[in-house]
């Protein structure tokens, strides 16, 4: 490593440093320290793989407050959320999920419940941001015990910090913070498993364990080439049935590979989340883009190979199940943060045969 490369590491650890710094200065200030509580609420903003990464953390929170009233607040202005998971009616007393514009009205109901306990589960903020919400709570929501504001992403240098640093996954991430303030317990999701009203699908693949294309995703640089798709349904062969799945968006290029091929059944947009659930913990093996479902899929513990993009720090949203492989390409271009992207060379590097081979590896552990 280079004398640049080290001041650019340093540079990232010293900011990191800083931010914690004045948090946790503002924590003591702010806040003290007692997890006794019976009336919890805890932050959790973003949509479906944002929600089921966070649910380990949720259910230790409930592990170790049985009794207590646990409410959540997640701020999602568009797509899936905690209340289409279908979670385990033990784990949260109240949802309230919100678009922005809903924000004020919410913030007054709940100060009325007056919490002993708010815990952030940690969102990817700036200081401001998370100074800002350490007052709000404190002084409006009139929290006087509070935790769970780190450091956050630093965007600078992504390249070196994804070559030379140990990136937790958000889940660990999560579930360290916890630690911290001792919270321990097992690491559980809380999903409801409930079986497709579709019968012969259900009969299908409990007769025949299927493969599962999981091709959603928001964003266009995170998206693999539909030939590439053809070509890894065509090498698996006509034998074995896959399932196609993603949402609503995901139709037409559902549609494509079904057209292109023999042995693919399109159900983008046709199952519940607690549906999908059945289907993924009966699946043989998914081949996933980085999704909401590809975090589904780890939390139904079923094996999956997942193709990342290298636009950002793709580390922290990696598979936990250790039955699992993650195929990626760092390029020069790697790192852009770019939400549309001409040539997408970071995903169409990856070869249907890598795939391919790669799932054949997994299927023979």
């Amino acid at each position: 490593m280079t004398s640049i490369q080290k001041t650019a590491l340093l540079y990232v650890r010293l900011v990191r440093l800083a931010r914690l710094t004045v948090i946790n200065l503002f924590s003591k200030l702010l806040f003290r320290n007692n997890n006794d509580c019976n009336k919890i609420l805890l932050n959790r903003d973003g949509a479906f793989g944002d929600s089921i990464v966070a649910l380990p953390a949720i259910n230790i929170v409930r592990q170790n407050n049985p009794s207590a009233q646990i409410d959540l607040l997640s701020i999602n202005n568009n797509g899936v959320s905690f209340n289409d998971i279908g979670l385990d009616t033990k784990l949260i007393n109240n949802l309230y999920i919100i678009n922005k514009k809903q924000r004020h009205e919410t913030l007054k109901i709940l100060k009325k419940e007056k919490y002993d306990l708010f815990i952030q589960i940690p969102q990817n903020i700036g200081i401001y941001k998370s100074l800002r919400n350490m007052f709000l709570v404190r002084f409006y929501l009139n929290i006087k015990n509070a935790f769970g504001w780190d450091s956050g992403r630093v965007k600078s240098f992504m390249r070196l910090q994804k070559e030379n640093s140990e990136i937790p996954t958000e889940t660990n991430r999560f579930i360290h913070v916890l630690h911290k303030h001792h919270f321990e317990g097992t690491k559980k999701y809380g999903i409801l498993n409930r079986s497709p009203e579709d019968i012969k699908l259900v009969e299908f693949i409990n007769k025949t364990p299927p493969v599962a294309f999981l091709i959603g995703g928001k964003l266009q640089p995170k998206k693999w080439p539909l030939y590439h798709w053809v070509a890894l349904a065509k090498m698996i062969g006509d034998e074995q049935r896959i399932l196609i799945i993603g949402g609503e968006g995901e139709k037409g290029d559902a549609a494509y590979i079904v057209s292109n091929t023999l042995n693919t059944i399109n159900y983008c947009g046709q199952l519940s989340i607690p549906e999908l659930y059945y289907v993924l913990s009966k699946t043989k093996v998914a081949i996933s883009l980085d999704t909401g479902a590809m975090h589904l899929c780890d939390a139904a513990g079923t094996r999956q190979i997942v193709l990342f993009s290298t636009r950002d720090l793709s580390n922290k949203w990696y598979p936990n199940n250790p039955l699992s492989a993650v195929i990626e390409k760092v390029v020069h271009c790697s790192f852009c943060l770019k939400t549309e992207c001409s040539n997408n060379i970071c995903m169409s590097n990856i070869s249907p045969e890598e795939v391919y081979n790669k799932m054949n590896e997994l299927l023979s552990t």
